[in-house]
């Protein structure tokens, strides 16, 4: 839980600091030159993932793994071509928001394993303490 707790706060934090360099991009360059209007909408070509996951299976446990697209477009040239640091630090931060989403979701799937495990474990203790009971009578 501890770790689920950590994954989620570093999601958050990973959020808000790139929105920070991104709103710091935003002041540098203009308002215009980072905006809503500058991204590819969902019919375009560039609009596909730069990114995505899969679900592999090692020694029996289920983990999610990043992968990355061939012939992903880099999203910072959507905003021109000299674009500033803070621009680039926020790609990184928001990429970094990825892995900790990955890792909260693998978290996620021990925990309900886990779980799963424990009350079959019950099922099976409480079949056994029925049965006992039975042969004392």
């Amino acid at each position: 839980m501890e770790d689920k707790m950590r994954c989620e706060l570093g999601i958050e934090s990973s959020i808000n600091n790139g929105s920070i360099h991104l709103a710091k991009s935003r002041y540098i360059m203009g308002q215009s030159s980072v905006s809503k209007e500058r991204l590819p909408t969902e019919s375009s070509p560039e609009f596909t993932a730069s990114v995505a996951c899969n679900t592999v299976e090692e020694d029996y446990i289920k983990q999610v793994k990043v992968v990355e697209t061939q012939g992903g477009i880099n999203p910072i040239h959507w905003f021109g071509v000299l674009v500033p640091q803070n621009l680039h630090k926020a790609k990184g931060i928001f990429q970094n928001a990825i892995n900790f989403v990955v890792e909260c979701v693998n978290i996620n799937i021990q925990l309900l394993e886990n779980l799963d495990s424990y009350n079959i474990l019950l099922k099976h203790k409480n079949n056994l303490l029925k049965h006992k009971k039975e042969e004392l009578k």
